[in-house]
């Protein structure tokens, strides 16, 4: 465990408190302060919880599972979803086909993030109501002014 928590603190990354007895039967109606980032690239998911940590003041909860993360997101409510497109289990067009769906989300922006650069990808993530679409590799500065502008948007 100290190996764990040594990492969160080399890394700049705060210890998420999320996991500690929440049920699976009960569901937050109410937004939480916090960031849900869905990739299931190790390095990805590492490198946008270290730009997330170092600008901004969110606990950070990380799923590399399309199924697990929707899961979660409908038991926690997150203020923000980060979401890769290319997921095991559902991708992330679908993800973000259910979040828009459910009534309880209607306060959470969703970032898709892809390496899925072509303009139909980009354009049916607008369709499906995505806050905004990012390809991969993005420049780090420009990725954590963009999710400012959403969490401005979203105070």
């Amino acid at each position: 465990m100290k190996k764990i928590s040594s990492f969160h603190k080399l890394a700049g990354i705060k210890k998420n408190s999320a996991h500690n007895g929440f049920s699976g039967s009960e569901k937050s109606s109410v937004t939480k302060n916090e960031i849900l980032v869905v990739d299931d690239d190790d390095l990805s998911r590492k490198l946008i919880n270290r730009l997330i940590a170092k600008e901004f003041d969110y606990d950070i909860v990380s799923k590399s599972n399309g199924i697990e993360a929707l899961e979660y997101a409908e038991k926690n409510i997150p203020k923000l979803i980060i979401l890769d497109l290319m997921l095991p289990g559902m991708n992330g067009f679908e993800i973000l086909k259910k979040i828009r769906e459910n009534s309880c989300f209607e306060n959470t922006k969703v970032v898709l993030v892809s390496a899925k650069s072509r303009s139909e990808d980009i354009e049916r993530g607008f369709d499906l109501t995505a806050d905004e679409y990012i390809t991969k590799p993005f420049q780090p500065k420009e990725f954590t002014a963009r999710i400012r502008k959403l969490l401005t948007q979203a105070a």
